[in-house]
């Protein structure tokens, strides 16, 4: 299929970048040990999604990332999650790591849970009562291919594959491998912080779903208020992933607060603005690098 050689481009490319030397007079590489990062949290959302009733959902991820040198890093996301009926949700949002205060928290930290509804599982037997167990994992790369300069914002190409490990039966999945590539940006104008990120997705085909591949993105500020704290405001969306599904969007209000040099608490509140996206939500997340 056409999006298979596309795949396999985009990853030549990400591991030619990854390996290569600097060589950009705008790319300044920072003296840094091999680093590694763990995050524990907890993501609630509820909404309608444009249907009668009120999903609830939880979202509580566990990633483990490795950068084995100053650009690269991989990084493994296991989730469980928890909704209150069996409608099959999408957690469009968890498979990009919008970049925040440090390089260990961009790629320890969640990317902050948002579903959207792709069907519903009753079709093979499900009831409507509440379901939990374990997510879909994912497992991403991703490499600075360029550091920040005085005029240069940092720029972070990633990719991921999530592996259907979620119970297709109770509704946490959709049973199929999906695959994505983006690229997330980073500058600092004194203490004012801008962030973007794009990230295309494909995802597998599965019938009665009406998957499709989608277009997420965020774009932000932030502010260093403090030595240690960093409010940011953004606003996140996605193309429909699915025909049950419309376009989403949502308004975050974020805090990153450094708790040492070594842990970081990253929190944010939702409000949903399209109807298939949650009417509100929140998360909370530890992350602790070493």
């Amino acid at each position: 299929m056409k999006w298979n050689y596309l795949l396999y481009i985009a990853v030549a490319l990400f591991l030619a970048i990854a390996f290569r030397e600097p060589v950009s007079a705008l790319s300044t590489t920072p003296d840094k040990p091999q680093t590694a990062s763990i995050s524990l949290g907890a993501e609630f959302a509820s909404g309608t999604y444009g249907t009668d009733s009120t999903t609830r959902s939880v979202y509580v991820p566990l990633i483990a990332t490795w950068s084995p040198n100053e650009r690269f890093d991989v990084g493994i996301e296991v989730p469980f999650i928890y909704q209150s009926s069996s409608n099959v949700t999408s957690s469009l949002y968890s498979t990009s790591q919008s970049t925040t205060t440090t390089t260990a928290a961009a790629k320890g930290g969640p990317g902050g849970n948002s579903a959207a509804i792709l069907g519903n599982s009753s079709a093979s037997g499900s009831s409507s009562s509440d379901v939990s167990g374990l997510g879909d994992i994912i497992l991403r790369l991703g490499v600075i291919a360029l550091f920040e300069g005085d005029k240069a914002p940092q720029l972070r190409p990633s990719l991921f594959v999530k592996f259907p490990t979620a119970s297709t039966s109770d509704g946490l999945g959709t049973g199929e491998f999906d695959f994505g590539v983006g690229v997330d940006a980073s500058k600092w104008y004194g203490d004012l912080h801008l962030i973007g990120e794009g990230f295309y997705t494909w995802q597998g085909k599965a019938d009665g779903f009406g998957l499709k591949n989608y277009f997420s993105y965020t774009a932000g500020v932030g502010y260093q208020l403090t030595k240690s704290v960093e409010p940011m405001l953004l606003v996140k969306g996605a193309t429909a992933p699915s025909s049950y599904s419309g376009d989403l969007l949502e308004a975050r209000a974020r805090v990153i607060w450094s708790l040492t040099d070594t842990t970081m608490l990253d929190l944010y509140g939702s409000l949903g603005i399209a109807d298939s996206s949650p009417d509100y939500g929140g998360g909370l997340s530890v992350i602790y690098s070493f």
